[in-house]
């Protein structure tokens, strides 16, 4: 099933995705555009009216049957119904997970998550957890999302490796532990995983090793990796090689399932 996407400005970024059955279209004026960052997804069924601008920032998630408007009109304005035309700002790494109605005028800050079957008429600021109808802010920031330790974060690491080499071991790949690193082989093929848990850095990248860092790569480090034709994922700092082998790819894929999206550079 086809989505269309209408609008007198365009703009949409990397790796953006928009599903099946996806509107985007209205009445159009001068200043009417839709911007959709990177790396953010639309899921089916949702309808999004860019009358007036709807900006969506980076990673965002825009859950299944969703209503995004920038205008209210039906009833006749001479007999007193209101009539709304104002813009929509989505900021980046926000999440509506189904059904959201967000109405003309609203504004959605930077980290935050927006119940299911709410409605936002107004302005919720960034890093807060709201729902309802009109949505109302729960909890927000210190108190959400939750802080991290790292030895959490490493915990969540361990979890989604383990769950990745099942995924992969399905498939008939075989995967063999060399301390932190891992080798997956398939059809006489080696794929070489190198784990970079601190600030001790591993030795010996090869040409065509990923390198998965829970820690910021330097610019020179990631230079280094270009330079021996290896690849990273680091998911500290967000960010990724701009190509990567089957495994650098698979892996990337599979971390965006627990909302882990990393930038090309």
């Amino acid at each position: 099933m086809m989505s269309y996407v209408s609008c007198r400005r365009i703009r949409i970024g990397d790796d953006a995705r928009i599903r099946e059955q996806v509107s985007v279209a209205g009445p159009e004026l001068p200043e009417s555009s839709f911007e959709l960052g990177s790396r953010t997804v639309i899921l089916q069924r949702t309808s999004i009216n860019p009358t007036k601008p709807v900006t969506i920032g980076d990673d965002s998630g825009i859950g299944g049957h969703c209503l995004i408007f920038t205008h209210g009109a039906w009833l006749n304005a001479l007999h007193g119904y209101p009539v709304t035309y104002k813009s929509v700002t989505i900021g980046r790494s926000v999440w509506l997970p189904w059904r959201v109605f967000v109405m003309p005028g609203a504004e959605i800050g930077d980290g935050s998550v927006i119940g299911a079957n709410s409605l936002v008429n107004g302005t919720i600021p960034p890093m807060s957890l709201a729902a309802g109808s009109p949505a109302k802010v729960l909890r927000t920031a210190p108190d959400f999302p939750r802080a991290m330790t790292d030895e959490r974060r490493r915990r969540i690491v361990d979890d989604i490796l383990g769950e990745f080499e099942r995924m992969v071991a399905d498939h008939g790949i075989d995967v063999v532990h060399e301390g932190p690193d891992r080798t997956f082989r398939r059809d006489g093929s080696n794929f070489r995983l190198r784990r970079v848990l601190s600030e001790d850095r591993p030795g010996g990248i090869e040409n065509g090793d990923t390198v998965l860092s829970e820690v910021a790569l330097t610019e020179q480090e990631k230079q280094s990796y270009r330079r021996s034709g290896a690849y990273w994922l680091d998911v500290d700092a967000g960010t990724r090689s701009e190509g990567g082998s089957a495994l650098t790819e698979e892996l990337a894929l599979f971390l965006g399932r627990y909302g882990i999206r990393l930038a090309r550079e």
